[in-house]
């Protein structure tokens, strides 16, 4: 393990210089280095560990455990799609040299994060993740400087509580091991020290994750990034977040830990506040997703409610809840992964991702619609794609621990996502084609083929489930979260909930059966008469002949409705409280407190310095004495 990722992190720098003298050549060893990478995680053996190295003393620990079989084989299809994507992408890109590197030294840091074994070497690769990230952020759109600091300021406030938090652990214990600090935490008769280490841990999770409130860099760092890099900002690096989150609520025995401090529905206080903050995630992810029209940020904001769908999973503590959220990371990032691709795709041809600017892209690219159609059928949580089944298993959940508002909240999430993804559905592949946009073409294979690749994976485990479950309650055992309960029954082809079981391939039969007999009753009855929206007419202002509401159109445009789409709805909250208007004056009151300190002691006047040397000298003078 060790010497495989000091072996790709130095096959990154070297990439760099590969890719000054042909940047394809670069993507194709970035595509080559991750295939291989997939391929590794098969070879490595459970349980396995050696030392990275030594310092300050301290043993760097990798070990391989369940957990980091699944997290990483997560990260590395997204990754390795992205890559394979970019072989062709990266032509529209102004830095693809610097672009392969960073994405390859983020990719062996991301395994780093999942195969360490004490929080020192969490920490150490870590870092390297969030730095090579940032350093691709500032490579998309003009606002992409300013995204990049934010999302800097928001990694660095997760990252100074991991490190308090991992100081007085190793302060108190003498060592970062993992498994021996969770024994330790466990058998600690300190409830406060224990709530305190909990929170600030917890802390790096949610900011990596984008979970609210520190969720203010999400939106504007995917939004800005490189179009195919957004891809792997919200299925792959947000998972960091969530695997950190796993370790703090399931890998720490939060059970134990937190005996006697249970507030409801059995559930440990700490945990409950971060399953109200999941909770509150969806409710801000979902509204704010509603109203965007920009789809890179309305797909952003979608990242903010599905963490939190995985935040509840995970906090809850239920076998069927945890199982749910951990399945959760797999449908988001593949889902996540797809949409941004395809959105990527949409740009390479566009050269924009504002809605309201396009239309009709069905008909000139047919591949991208379909892929972003399935991905957004898992997002929403419709069957049989996979998504359906990680959230009906944080329902289950839900209504096993009795916390109804919380599952109200998660279906009010599902509802608003039926709409939010309707939006560049309707606004960008469906309606009326502009006529600047009568040349796009469908991107090359080398950027769907990855999308369609991705899709197939995402449908095939919706309908048989079994092989991603099968990891996820061997890591649910790990943590001796309910081991005797059994959720996956694949001799039966059923998932096993609360109020009753899901057959997904029953539920697969089923659609099967529904869509033959729609297209049949579609072959039989008269086919609807198409209308050329743009033809012209032979009367100025005579009405185009087709109607809407009862009512003819005369204004081609008119018959487009991807402006404004939710305009009645986003008016309930239009003057709703902004956090990040709050977090903006708060940067601003520092700012201007640092523009007064700075005036104080380096103003360039005379009289500045003597007053200064003169309270100086009197502090020395009243000390000394």
């Amino acid at each position: 393990m060790a010497i495989t990722l000091i072996s790709i992190l130095a096959l990154s720098v070297a990439v760099y210089f590969i890719s000054k003298l042909s940047w394809k050549v670069g993507a194709v060893i970035n595509a080559l280095a991750g295939a291989y990478l997939m391929i590794y995680l098969f070879t490595l053996k459970v349980g396995s560990s050696e030392v990275l190295g030594t310092l300050f003393g301290e043993k760097l620990l990798l070990t391989y455990t369940n957990a980091s079989f699944y997290f990483s084989f997560v990260s590395m299809l997204v990754i390795l799609a992205v890559m394979v994507f970019a072989i062709k992408w990266l032509d529209s890109q102004k830095y693809p040299s610097a672009f392969n590197m960073f994405l390859l030294m983020m990719t062996a840091a991301s395994l780093g994060v999942f195969f360490a074994g004490d929080l020192l070497t969490l920490y150490i690769f870590w870092e390297i993740a969030v730095l090579s990230s940032m350093l691709i952020v500032p490579m998309g759109k003009k606002e992409a400087r300013r995204a990049a600091i934010i999302y800097a300021v928001m990694s660095a406030t997760g990252t100074y509580m991991y490190l308090y938090a991992s100081f007085m652990i190793y302060s108190r214990y003498g060592n970062f091991n993992l498994a021996e600090v969770a024994k330790d935490l466990a058998n600690d008769p300190s409830m406060p020290f224990k709530v305190t280490v909990y929170l600030l841990l917890a802390a790096a999770g949610i900011a990596k994750s984008g979970i609210f409130p520190l969720h203010t860099w999400l939106r504007i760092a995917h939004g800005n990034a490189p179009d195919a890099f957004s891809a792997v900002l919200s299925g792959q690096l947000v998972k960091l977040g969530s695997y950190v989150l796993m370790l703090v609520t399931a890998f720490f025995p939060t059970l134990k830990m937190f005996q006697g401090l249970e507030l409801y529905s059995k559930i440990p206080s700490p945990n409950y506040f971060l399953l109200a903050l999941g909770a509150t995630s969806i409710i801000v992810g979902t509204l704010m997703a509603i109203k965007q029209d920009d789809m890179k940020m309305l797909i952003a904001f979608s990242s903010v409610a599905n963490g939190g769908y995985i935040l509840v999973g995970i906090a809850t503590m239920d076998a069927i809840g945890f199982e749910g959220g951990i399945l959760h990371v797999f449908n988001h990032a593949l889902a996540a992964a797809i949409i941004f691709m395809a959105f990527a795709s949409v740009v390479y041809r566009t050269h924009t991702t504002k809605i309201s600017e396009m239309g009709g892209l069905i008909h000139k690219m047919p591949i991208t619609f379909i892929s972003y159609l399935f991905a957004i059928i898992s997002l929403a949580g419709i069957p049989p794609m996979s998504g359906f089944i990680s959230k009906w298993m944080i329902y289950q959940a839900l209504v096993r621990k009795g916390m109804f508002v919380t599952a109200f909240i998660a279906f009010f999430g599902s509802i608003g996502s039926f709409l939010y993804v309707f939006r560049p559905l309707a606004g960008v592949f469906l309606g009326q084609l502009p006529k600047k946009y009568k040349d796009v073409k469908e991107v090359p294979a080398i950027m769907w083929i990855p999308m369609v690749t991705l899709v197939a994976i995402s449908f095939i485990m919706g309908v048989w489930p079994f092989p991603i479950l099968k990891p996820i309650e061997a890591m649910r055992a790990d943590f001796a979260i309910s081991p005797s309960v059994k959720i996956a029954d694949a001799s039966n082809w059923l998932v096993r909930g609360v109020t009753g079981s899901w057959n997904p391939v029953i539920v697969f039969n089923l659609f099967i059966i529904g869509f033959a007999i729609a297209y049949l009753l579609y072959t039989l009855f008269p086919k609807p008469k198409k209308v050329d929206l743009l033809a012209p007419h032979k009367e100025e202002g005579a009405p185009i002949n087709i109607y809407t509401g009862g009512e003819y159109i005369y204004t081609p445009d008119l018959y487009q409705y991807n402006t404004k789409m939710y305009a009645g709805f986003e008016r309930m909250y239009e003057k709703h409280p902004s956090w990040e208007k709050v977090l903006d004056m708060l940067c601003k009151f520092f700012h201007d407190l640092g523009q007064l300190v700075h005036g104080w002691f380096f103003r360039p006047s005379p009289s500045a310095y003597a007053f200064w040397t003169v309270m100086t000298l009197l502090i020395v003078f009243w000390v000394r004495w």
